[in-house]
C-alpha cells in the first residue's frame, strides 16, 4: 500500500496520527481496525481544526488545499472499507441462510 497522507504543510502531530492510520489499515482484526480508525479520524479532525485556527491565513489556506486531496483519498479508502464490510455481511447472511436450508 503506497498511500501518502503527509504533505509539506503537515504538522508533526498530524503526521503522527497519519502514521497510526496507515498502521491501522494493515490490521487483520477488522472490528478493531474499524474502531481504531474511527478514533484516529476523530483525532485527526481535531488536530486539523486546531492547526487551521492557529495558523496565519496564508498558511491555513495552503494547508487546507493540500488536505483536500488527502481527505478525498481517506474518504475513498473509507468507502472501500464500508463496501467490503457490507459485502462480508451479505456473504455471511447468505451462508447462514444456506446452512438453515440444509438443516
Amino acid at each position: 500500500m503506497n498511500i501518502q497522507l503527509n504533505h509539506e504543510f503537515t504538522p508533526q502531530a498530524l503526521a503522527d496520527i497519519n502514521a497510526e492510520i496507515l498502521q491501522c489499515l494493515t490490521d487483520d482484526d477488522e472490528e478493531a481496525r474499524y474502531n481504531t480508525l474511527l478514533s484516529l479520524m476523530t483525532r485527526r479532525d481535531t488536530v486539523i481544526q486546531s492547526h487551521l485556527r492557529n495558523s496565519d491565513p496564508e498558511t491555513a489556506r495552503s494547508f487546507a488545499e493540500q488536505e483536500v486531496t488527502v481527505n478525498n483519498m481517506l474518504k475513498e479508502m473509507a468507502q472501500t472499507l464500508l463496501k467490503s464490510a457490507k459485502d462480508d455481511v451479505s456473504q455471511f447472511l447468505r451462508s447462514q441462510k444456506a446452512v438453515k436450508k440444509y438443516r
